[in-house]
């Protein structure tokens, strides 16, 4: 990948110049990942060396990572491999994501959006109860995200690891 120089990974991928491009276009951010067909959701996922995602490591906080690769899942290596870096520059950490989570259909059951809204602290969405397994799914995703260019921005210029408090 051939890079401008910047002085942070933060620098690098805040407001990049075809982030006007990618907001006018949010929707194919959304779809990009809602294929049925697993491998095109890989394709989808891979295809952009300048992607940034978002993922929850094992402590519950989160970890930018961009520049998502395929491997493999070619006619001689069919086993998909998908490596993504973390970090810029000459420390960063090449990592290899287990792709049959990564882009794994999963349904959600979140909290009420007004319950969201009335709080104002990362305590107290902290505190809001987890709706049980039998509770109406609200959401049909992936494990993982490719934020529009405006969220990404916002969730860089947050500077935390915690999810509570975004």
């Amino acid at each position: 990948m051939n890079t401008p120089p910047a002085a942070s990974f933060k620098a690098f991928f805040s407001h990049q110049p075809q982030d006007d491009d990618g907001n006018k276009n949010t929707k194919a951010f959304t779809d990009a990942l809602d294929d049925a067909d697993e491998g095109r959701r890989i394709r989808n996922f891979t295809e952009d060396l300048n992607s940034i995602f978002f993922a929850a490591d094992a402590e519950g906080k989160i970890q930018t990572l961009h520049s998502p690769k395929n491997l493999g899942g070619t006619r001689t290596r069919s086993t998909h491999k998908i490596v993504a870096l973390v970090g810029m520059g000459a420390r960063a950490t090449a990592v290899q994501l287990d792709e049959k989570h990564a882009v794994k259909v999963v349904d959600l059951r979140c909290p009420n959006l007004n319950l969201i809204d009335v709080e104002t602290t990362a305590a107290g969405i902290k505190a809001i109860p987890i709706p049980d397994d039998n509770a109406v799914v609200t959401c049909e995703t992936t494990n993982i995200f490719l934020p529009a260019p405006w969220l990404k921005n916002a969730i860089l210029v947050e500077d935390t690891v915690c999810p509570f408090e975004l």
